[in-house]
């Protein structure tokens, strides 16, 4: 399991655009939106592609001024699957 929390920053005026955008992304769920462009996302890794893949994409979109990886949690798959057996 890798979990990324990122705080991405977008063009003020382009917020909403960005958010729908990153809504269709595979293995990211919106949290919050701010104000002055502020969006906090986590990203995950799904089958097709790591999670760092999808933030490198992330900071190539249209609208986007930055994004930062704020949080990161990593847990290999056989302590995730013995979390979920309790």
């Amino acid at each position: 399991m890798n979990i990324c929390g990122v705080l991405v920053h977008a063009v003020p005026a382009r917020s909403k655009n960005v958010v729908d955008t990153l809504t269709a992304l595979s293995g990211v769920e919106v949290h919050q939106t701010g104000s002055g462009g502020r969006i906090v996302v986590t990203i995950e890794d799904t089958d097709e592609r790591p999670a760092i893949d999808t933030l490198r994409d992330i900071h190539r979109l249209d609208g986007i001024v930055a994004a930062s990886l704020i949080y990161h949690h990593f847990e290999p798959a056989h302590a995730a699957a013995e979390q979920n057996a309790l």
